[in-house]
């Protein structure tokens, strides 16, 4: 089932970047993908079984654990 995960964080932030920081932190099972990129905001496709719930509160948990100041599910 793929999961569609849209982050939003400050313009001048590399969006590039807080994808690769959050792809390294999930589990290495799911199947991660970097969808879209724009100013202030990505898009992430997670392909996995797990619930849409437990998706959004692993990325909310990695989002809170690493220096992704400004950062945030949306």
């Amino acid at each position: 089932m793929e999961h569609r995960v849209r982050i939003a964080g400050p313009p001048e932030a590399a969006p590039e970047l807080a994808c690769l920081r959050i792809i390294a932190r999930l589990p290495p099972q799911w199947s991660i993908g970097i969808l879209g990129c724009g100013t202030g905001y990505a898009i992430l496709g997670l392909h996995t079984h797990a619930s849409a719930e437990y998706v959004a509160a692993r990325v909310d948990e990695v989002i809170t654990e690493l220096p992704l100041r400004g950062w945030r599910r949306s």
